[in-house]
């Protein structure tokens, strides 16, 4: 199943054993180099802290999220692994979106992820209050401190008249006469 990250905060964690309530979604942690999605921050009634939920203890993610057991979620301050993660500014929501000819598109506002693999497939751009054209990570060429650097952007228009006019001159060469 696709998500956005805009729609999964919110989302009830329950267990399997007895499906009962542990907290909601209230942050995604996004590794920047794999493009993965990493773990959850849940905010729960029975803490004050944010609690972390790794993805490879997540069982199933429907309308709800299950996991195997309460005992997995634990305060984020004693998972080492998200340290580096969390205090990053190499964050991807919020940051900055540029081509590498220094264009500013937007800055990232949500991100769609699949929630069987937890790869982010797609970052969505906001500039002003406008919500910009969805970009698929494959056009993302780096991730930085300063922003997210992609592929420049060509109209449709440019390749469509370029490749017309390759094409053009494959078939003068090909029907040229022989003398």
């Amino acid at each position: 199943m696709h998500l956005l990250r805009s729609t999964a905060i919110g989302t009830e964690v329950i267990d399997n054993t007895n499906h009962d309530v542990h907290g909601k979604v209230a942050s995604l942690v996004i590794d920047p180099d794999r493009g993965k999605l990493i773990a959850l921050l849940i905010i729960s009634s029975a803490s004050s802290d944010l609690l972390s939920l790794q993805t490879d203890d997540i069982v199933t993610w429907g309308n709800r999220i299950h996991i195997r057991d309460t005992d997995i979620l634990g305060p984020v301050q004693e998972v080492v692994r998200l340290q580096e993660y969390l205090t990053s500014k190499r964050t991807v929501i919020g940051q900055r979106i540029k081509t590498k000819s220094g264009t500013y598109i937007g800055k990232c506002c949500d991100v769609q992820f699949r929630t069987d693999t937890f790869d982010v497939e797609w970052i969505f751009p906001r500039r002003f209050f406008r919500k910009g054209l969805a970009l698929p990570t494959s056009d993302i060429l780096e991730i930085k401190d300063s922003g997210i650097i992609i592929k420049d952007q060509k109209p449709k228009g440019e390749e469509v008249v370029s490749k017309a006019s390759e094409t053009e001159t494959e078939l003068k060469t090909a029907v040229s006469p022989v003398t």
